[in-house]
């Protein structure tokens, strides 16, 4: 093979490696574009099944409790029946408005996250500070995906790190939103654990987003969530 080949050859190989590139990056783009809409399906299903139990389960249960208190005023043995059908109604009420939190849509990331955290902590011995900084025109999709991942990093600290100290902070900066999640729990090691349904969930958002989601921990050295999402 002479010069003359060789570089024809090479310039060959070039121009395929350029084609295979570009087909790799069309084929990222598609398949993110598919995870996000297969997320706002979800989303949208959550809303569906919170509706459900708002006006379904919850209208039943608002009824049961009514007629138990009235009836409790004649039969004192029937408050206690009364009060669990009571409890019963806040927990429903408390999942519906977890699943599809409505006031995201109404007042925005800040409230939303400031929300969360009232309801998740406020029966627990923990300490916490949620600070948002965000502008008004952060997508939904990108509100969503800071949600989620902030609701389902608290849930997991709460039920298994037993933390005293728990700290959110969401900041946008230029073309970036940068979610940060520290406790002082007891930490684990990722090499230890066996990754549950929660983590997966959102290593996947992340992934679907173009976003960068790291995780440190370590035994009683507490954890760090950083997600960082390109805008």
């Amino acid at each position: 093979m002479n010069d003359s080949e060789k570089r024809t050859l090479i310039t060959e190989i070039i121009r395929q490696q350029g084609v295979l590139k570009d087909l790799l990056h069309h084929e990222q783009k598609v398949f993110a574009d598919l995870a996000k809409r297969l997320w706002a399906q979800q989303e949208t299903e959550k809303a569906r099944l919170s509706r459900e139990l708002h006006d379904g389960v919850g209208q039943l249960l608002t009824g049961l409790t009514r007629r138990l208190q009235t009836m409790a005023h004649s039969d004192p043995a029937v408050s206690e029946l009364a009060e669990i059908a009571g409890l019963a109604l806040a927990d429903v009420r408390q999942l519906s408005r977890l699943m599809s939190p409505t006031i995201l849509d109404d007042l925005g990331l800040k409230p939303a996250l400031n929300w969360l955290c009232r309801n998740l902590f406020e029966h627990e011995a923990i300490n916490y500070t949620c600070d948002v900084d965000v502008g008004p025109d952060l997508p939904k999709d990108i509100s969503i995906l800071i949600f989620r991942v902030t609701q389902e990093s608290l849930v997991n600290s709460i039920k298994h790190a037993q933390p005293k100290q728990v700290t959110v902070t969401v900041k946008q900066s230029f073309n970036l939103v940068k979610l940060s999640l520290i406790d002082d729990g007891q930490g684990f090691s990722r090499d230890k654990i066996t990754p549950g349904v929660g983590l997966a969930s959102m290593e996947d958002r992340a992934k679907a987003f173009n976003a960068e989601l790291k995780i440190h921990s370590s035994p009683e050295h507490g954890t760090r969530i950083l997600l960082t999402i390109p805008l």
